[in-house]
């Protein structure tokens, strides 16, 4: 199936699954409920569908730099209408599962691990994912944790480490596909712009996305040594429509 596709049968079907089934005559009811459910269940298995294809055609912007917030406004403005995900949302929220109590040193890391483990089990359910390397607390994770921010940016060690960063990939497009089914999106790319200051996030991003997708590092203005001398980065250093225009124009070729 294409995206186009898929979005043609969840609109032939939305009428069957928003139908007020307990209207109407009571010999048909029963008939009316099914069909409801039927509509139900198969527009849940297209929505996932959807996530899949939009993984298949996206093409992920990792935008870095002291310009890289208005580069993102501009890519996403009227004119060009990217799609936009914060690539911390997955760490974010895990941190944000495990409760407040446990956090202000109360809590060693190692527990701590043990605790989010199960959160780590829900999320992927919840993103489609079917398998997955364990999170296990090593020696070199040792320090105090006294708030979710500090538990998040170990996570985010960790899970790069063992899970892959190709995680935030995953993420962002299930981040992003309601948006992009209410836009009855199904061009053949889908650009979604990865914002991040974390200039070690962006090279583990670069590194780990599924090589079958297209990942760009974008640099808009100035950045760190690191990631000044990668290969094939798009330098951006006066952010305009532009010079917006002239990136995506450059990644067209990319699918």
């Amino acid at each position: 199936m294409s995206l186009e596709t898929t979005l043609k049968e969840i609109q032939s079907l939305k009428p069957f699954a928003e139908e007020d089934v307990e209207s109407g005559p009571v010999n048909t009811m029963a008939g009316r409920r099914g069909r409801k459910t039927n509509a139900i269940n198969r527009i849940n298995t297209l929505k996932l569908q959807y996530v899949s294809e939009l993984l298949d055609t996206a093409i992920f912007l990792v935008v870095c730099g002291n310009r890289r917030e208005d580069f993102e406004k501009i890519a996403t403005n009227e004119t060009f209408n990217l799609f936009s995900t914060d690539p911390e949302t997955f760490y974010k929220d895990l941190a944000s599962r495990v409760h407040p109590s446990l956090y202000h040193g109360r809590t060693s890391p190692t527990d701590l691990f043990d605790v989010v483990g199960r959160h780590i089990w829900d999320k992927m359910v919840e993103l489609g994912v079917q398998g997955y390397n364990q999170v296990v607390f090593r020696d070199q994770y040792v320090q105090s944790i006294d708030t979710p921010e500090q538990f998040e940016k170990l996570l985010k060690v960790a899970i790069n480490e063992q899970i892959g960063a190709e995680i935030v990939g995953i993420q962002a497009v299930n981040s992003i596909a309601n948006k992009a089914m209410a836009a009855n999106h199904s061009t053949k790319t889908t650009p979604i712009i990865l914002n991040t200051q974390d200039e070690k996030l962006a090279m583990d991003l670069m590194d780990a996305l599924p090589p079958k997708h297209r990942t760009v590092l974008v640099i808009a203005g100035k950045v760190g040594k690191e990631l000044r001398n990668v290969e094939d980065a798009i330098l951006v250093k006066d952010v305009s429509e532009e010079s917006v225009k002239s990136t995506l124009d450059k990644i067209k070729s990319f699918r």
